[in-house]
């Protein structure tokens, strides 16, 4: 998880809404490379993006330097309103010592689709892995995860139907 981060700005209203504008993007000219809508159900206005930036330059730059180049980025897209949030947060999953380690640092490309089981031998026998990153279609992505869920159910459902028995 290493090379991932986001960065999240709340708000008291949608307020790009009003601006006729969905409050999704996605940009060449960062530090965000795609941003998301993150309102709840309740109606907290928030949106988020995934930092296109690769870990030792997020570290060298620091928290608040990131902070401020994505207001900025989103007072580019969505307009004045969007520089003054009721909060934001950065979440830099390389400073997470029990999700990243420091092999996680190299890279960042998305996972390309690999064929074949994820995991083979005789010791799992017993263990389906449903990730997104085990899909032989669309690793990394929500379809990823659908591919994966149901390639997973077929092997669980193919180990324990009863020779005989419809399953």
């Amino acid at each position: 998880m290493a090379p991932h981060a986001k960065f999240g700005a709340v708000y008291g209203r949608p307020f790009w809404r009003s601006a006729g504008l969905s409050g999704m993007a996605q940009s060449a000219v960062g530090p965000m490379g795609e941003i998301q809508v993150a309102t709840t159900a309740s109606c907290v206005a928030a949106l988020f993006g995934f930092l296109g930036i690769d870990a030792d330059r997020r570290q060298t730059a620091g928290t608040a330097l990131l902070t401020r180049a994505c207001l900025d980025q989103l007072v580019r897209l969505f307009g004045d309103e969007a520089g003054r949030p009721a909060a934001t947060l950065l979440m830099d999953w390389t400073a997470e010592v029990c999700t990243a380690t420091a092999d996680d640092r190299r890279g960042g490309a998305h996972p390309v689709p690999q064929r074949g089981p994820s995991v083979d031998g005789a010791r799992w026998d017993r263990l389906s892995l449903a990730g997104s990153e085990t899909s032989t279609t669309d690793p990394g992505y929500l379809a990823g995860a659908m591919d994966a869920a149901s390639r997973a159910t077929a092997e669980v459902l193919q180990r324990i139907a009863v020779p005989g028995r419809a399953a």
